[in-house]
């Protein structure tokens, strides 16, 4: 995050997406510009750097992101997915709030609408207010939101109540006291409306979400051959409260991929490590529980998993005029059903700032898998997600290559002549030291030609 400050405190100034605010800044002051952003395009706003960008810090950080966080929570309506994060930037500490670009409009805060215009923030009139909530107003048809007849407290899983009560707790990202009625809680998480409960309830915390509708579950099926062709080993459909559906979910998958392995020859032990990032796994599934496309009565959520891959699919399809590429970056937060993405993110299961896919991509890279892939056809939006390799059977490393890597700390980077330099071999050498290395899973090479840097990884040596 430190690059990221200093590139932003680089740009010129103030503008519509970046505020700066000195340590004395109050709380109030603070959420009207995060509620501004949050009505027009988001943005950053910086705590402890003053007007011209230097960064003076924030005393006792940690207690003002809390701080922060909670009156934010407390005073804006409805409650955004946002990050309050403290970031060391030289000597000094300063609090960042990244205000993702939201389909949630309007924001109010403390029932007051307040719009970003330039470098201000603004109190909305009357006309800019309407066209707000004229411009929004079809955010609040989502399925997710319309009520389900028929659908109460008593047919809700009582369990789940408590697991989210103990889970946001933990999180700590609620920023109020957790409500202890049941029906409360749903009227605070915004799954109940009017008195009657939501679609989006149902999803959540029913006992039996395909009583409500089928399409509320999730199937599982294992293939014994390389694609669809092949003949089922097995078939399984998952129904219940979707963050314990996902989790279950996790448990069949990582049971039937298992692990990816090899014998060391010195040592005969087996090395293991799992076919596919735990993090990977849960990035997808959560993915395709908050962005499908829950009205789609024909569809659900499936995993097919294959002998080398497998592929999460969910019924919808990608926020206008985005790409399967604009995935692969950090992005808009944009979920097709921000009430269900809430409660994930209160949870602790979902990224909220569109860093999510960037992770998983980095998680399947540390196990040398192949890049992730999405797709989108036919209304269905599919992830697929590629088996770590086996691992090759490599000696222990001994003499020169032992020794500077022995002083290499975890991300160290270097060159091709660091490396000879250090060593004492020509080039050509290095370059051969170097190629065994990446080929023991030891160093990253990242660029080309005289550009090219290798940077040490997490893996230890043999």
């Amino acid at each position: 995050m430190s690059s990221d400050i200093s590139r932003i405190l680089q740009k010129k100034g103030e503008s519509e997406t970046l505020e700066f605010k000195g340590a004395r800044a109050p709380l109030d002051v603070l959420a009207k510009v995060v509620c501004g952003m949050l009505n027009q395009q988001g943005g950053v706003v910086v705590w402890g750097v003053d007007d011209k960008g230097h960064a003076a810090g924030v005393d006792d950080a940690e207690n003002r992101v809390r701080e922060l966080n909670d009156f934010l929570m407390s005073h804006l309506n409805p409650r955004p997915l946002l990050s309050v994060s403290v970031t060391n930037f030289r000597k000094a500490q300063v609090v960042v709030v990244d205000v993702p670009l939201s389909a949630d409009k309007p924001y109010s805060l403390d029932r007051k609408i307040w719009v970003r215009v330039g470098t201000k923030t603004l109190r909305a009139d009357e006309d800019v207010s309407a066209g707000i909530v004229e411009r929004s107003a079809a955010q609040l048809d989502r399925w997710e939101r319309e009520p389900m007849p028929g659908f109460g407290i008593e047919d809700c899983d009582v369990e789940e109540f408590e697991r989210t009560r103990t889970e946001i707790t933990h999180v700590a990202r609620f920023g109020v006291d957790v409500p202890k009625s049941n029906e409360e809680l749903l009227r605070r998480l915004y799954l109940s409306r009017n008195g009657q409960l939501t679609n989006a309830a149902v999803v959540l915390f029913a006992r039996q979400p395909r009583a409500w509708a089928p399409n509320l579950a999730v199937r599982v099926v294992s293939y014994s051959g390389q694609g669809e062709m092949g003949s089922v080993g097995n078939d399984v459909i998952i129904e219940g409260p979707a963050i314990r559906v996902v989790k279950e979910v996790l448990g069949v998958v990582q049971q039937r991929t298992g692990f990816s392995g090899r014998f060391d020859k010195a040592r005969l032990e087996r090395e293991d490590r799992p076919a596919y990032a735990l993090f990977a796994l849960r990035e997808g599934f959560v993915n395709a529980m908050v962005h499908r496309d829950y009205a789609s009565m024909g569809g659900s959520v499936q995993v097919d998993i294959f002998r080398d891959h497998l592929i999460i699919r969910n019924p919808g399809q990608l926020p206008e005029g985005w790409t399967t590429g604009d995935l692969a970056k950090k992005h808009e937060s944009h979920p097709a059903n921000p009430d269900i993405a809430r409660v994930f993110y209160l949870r602790g299961l979902m990224e909220q700032l569109g860093m999510g896919t960037q992770k998983l991509i980095g998680a399947c890279k540390e196990l040398s898998a192949k890049s992730p892939v999405w797709k989108t056809e036919r209304g269905t939006v599919s992830l697929t997600l590629f088996a770590a390799p086996e691992p090759s059977q490599t000696m222990p490393l001994v003499g020169r290559l032992a020794r500077f890597m022995d002083n290499a700390q975890l991300g160290t980077e270097f060159k091709v002549s660091d490396y000879s330099d250090a060593t004492k071999v020509s080039e050509r050498q290095a370059r051969r030291d170097l190629a065994e290395l990446e080929s023991s899973g030891l160093v990253e090479r990242h660029g080309k030609g005289p550009a090219t840097v290798y940077r040490r990884t997490s893996r230890s040596q043999q």
